[in-house]
């Protein structure tokens, strides 16, 4: 019969193979999302048939923008980022349908991404507007044949948003989504650093929402040493997002990207280089 410290032993011993097995499980979990990230991030590098970044030309009074992207919206906005200086965030639609995503190249079908392509938009060289520019790109957009519908909004500071507001769906229609950071969260009031402050956001919003949402590449350095203080009352999820990274009083913007492979929407947020 075994003695009582056999048994203490073993039981030991179970617990700690229970433990190391749910430590492997979270582990992979994880890693199959960063996996995703990390194709959804180098979709386009060594990828012929597309642009590494949008081309800008100007000719009799017009500038010309040429995209040629799985997201060529998002390639656009980069290039009048980088233009004008104008912060533009941007959030995806869902892509859920073979009409709205093709193979990755490369990835021997294994890994989609949204089924863009080639996209141009024109508009007067004269002191171009922001508010008129961006509402003409995106008009253009909608009528092109590239995946997804966009609506521009904008807030009470002025900030700017694109976001996907429908796709295809299964019966092949244009169908409306809802926008995943109109989710209306409330966080505990508290003083926390920025990178708590925005994980927790995404928390909140996959708890509402039922829809995965991570951080995927920030400005880390200026986020965890910034705090905001925040809290008590219920706001959409990109006015949060938005207080919250004022407080750096420095330029950043996010794109919010759906990877159609795991479901998983990656919330990237930039700096603006000094």
């Amino acid at each position: 019969m075994p003695s009582q410290s056999d048994t203490v032993a073993r039981y030991r011993e179970r617990s700690m193979v229970r433990m190391i097995r749910m430590k492997l499980i979270k582990c992979g979990m994880l890693l199959s999302v960063f996996a995703a990230y990390h194709a959804l991030t180098q979709t386009t590098q060594n990828a012929s048939p597309y642009l590494r970044g949008a081309t800008i030309s100007e000719n009799a009074g017009m500038i010309r923008i040429d995209a040629n992207s799985p997201r060529p919206l998002v390639q656009i906005l980069d290039a009048l980022r980088q233009k004008y200086g104008w912060l533009v965030n941007y959030q995806d639609p869902q892509y859920i349908t073979p009409q709205d995503l093709k193979s990755a190249p490369g990835s021997n079908s294994h890994s989609h991404i949204p089924a863009g392509g080639s996209f141009s938009v024109e508009f007067p060289a004269a002191a171009p507007d922001e508010n008129k520019t961006l509402r003409l790109l995106v008009d253009s957009y909608n009528r092109s044949n590239n995946p997804g519908r966009f609506d521009v909004r904008r807030n009470a500071e002025g900030d700017f948003l694109i976001v996907g507001i429908s796709t295809h769906d299964q019966r092949g229609a244009i169908s409306s989504q809802q926008v995943l950071l109109d989710t209306s969260v409330t966080l505990a009031p508290g003083e926390r650093s920025i990178t708590d402050t925005v994980n927790l956001i995404c928390e909140q919003v996959k708890a509402q929402s039922h829809s995965d949402v991570v951080v995927g590449v920030s400005p880390r350095s200026l986020l965890d040493h910034t705090t905001v203080k925040l809290g008590g009352t219920k706001l959409p999820a990109h006015e949060l997002l938005l207080q919250s990274l004022m407080a750096v009083h420095r330029g950043l913007y996010w794109r919010l990207l759906f990877d159609p492979d795991s479901q998983t929407y990656f919330l990237n947020i930039h700096a603006m280089p000094r």
